[in-house]
């Protein structure tokens, strides 16, 4: 049997489908399972070890789409399940030839699919999970930590970069994680914030390390003490530095599942995520909130200034980093 699994299109998404991936394979260990992710997403799914085979789809314009679908359809899947609720990958999957397609209820090509499970807001592991049950996998795993390994080249990569910035290989390091994607700005914390723990785990002995696709934060004007490598790694260096690093402190984003799913310990800043859905999975993580009434929300912009983020205070992070290191 063929299984083709069609993938969201950020890093975190990605994450919350590891699990339900090892449920299909623990459960159909003949199968064949085809992933059809975005190009950056390639390498974490590769270090998952959990996909065959991996058929990228580029989102460009440009991009050869006709050419997608007669891979997609050459290699003649029997079964495709469809974790994404977009229009595109319904389409895929029906062009693929799959004759049984599962997907998420609320896509306007939803009718292409002819097994169809309710989805509830927002993408969490349990949708997928029910998502692949539907499709008769059993429920094997229910959490993404530990799914995602380094290797050695990603390490080495990652030793070269923090090298070239002054942190010499063996030297311990945090990674800070501030930002978000898409428009999802809300969930942000403080720079002023980010900089005063980052120099609370610096004068500890941690080097500090903002990680993140784009330079937006400006951390590093509110201390020297902390290493800046925003826009500047590739995602094999960034699972390298995460496999190395101590502990992760950052907001809802796929930096910190992927952390998770690394298997290093988190301190999650949540205020409109709900984390009893979408919090760090595993054990050892520190989930630090403000108890604002209005949150969870679904909102991406706030009227009242974004309060249960700016609520959580610079001394709350620091005394879970003083929790995490008191348990070591």
């Amino acid at each position: 049997m063929r299984i083709m699994c069609f993938h969201l299109n950020q890093i975190g998404d990605l994450i919350f489908s590891l699990p339900a991936l090892k449920c299909i394979r623990d459960s159909f260990p003949e199968a064949r399972l085809i992933s059809v992710v975005r190009p950056v997403l390639r390498e974490i799914l590769e270090s998952s070890g959990l996909a065959h085979s991996i058929v990228l789809r580029n989102t460009a314009k440009n991009y050869n789409t006709v050419g997608l679908i007669m891979s997609l359809s050459a290699i003649k899947p029997d079964l495709a399940v469809v974790f994404s609720q977009s229009a595109t990958c319904a389409l895929l999957a029906y062009l693929s030839g799959a004759p049984r397609r599962l997907g998420f209820e609320g896509s306007s090509m939803a009718f292409l699919l002819n097994t169809r499970v309710r989805f509830h807001h927002p993408p969490s592991t349990t949708n997928n999970l029910r998502l692949v049950e539907a499709a008769g996998a059993r429920i094997t795993c229910n959490s993404y930590a530990g799914l995602v390994q380094a290797g050695d080249r990603q390490t080495d990569q990652a030793d070269r970069l923090l090298r070239s910035v002054g942190i010499e290989p063996g030297e311990p390091v945090t990674v800070l994680a501030p930002a978000t994607s898409g428009n999802r700005s809300i969930k942000e914390w403080t720079d002023e914030g980010f900089a005063v723990v980052g120099q609370n785990l610096a004068s500890r002995g941690l080097r500090p390390v903002i990680l993140g696709s784009n330079s937006h934060s400006n951390i590093t004007a509110h201390s020297n003490t902390i290493v800046d490598l925003q826009g500047r790694t590739n995602i094999s260096e960034v699972i390298g530095i995460l496999a190395r690093s101590s502990l992760l402190v950052g907001v809802d984003s796929g930096l910190l599942h992927l952390a998770g799913a690394i298997g290093i310990p988190v301190i999650g800043l949540y205020g409109p995520s709900n984390h009893n859905i979408t919090g760090p999975q595993g054990e050892g993580h520190i989930v630090l909130t403000s108890g604002a009434d209005c949150s969870p929300c679904v909102k991406t912009q706030c009227s009242i200034g974004r309060k249960c983020m700016i609520d959580v205070t610079p001394q709350s992070v620091i005394a879970a980093v003083d929790s995490f290191l008191d348990g070591l």
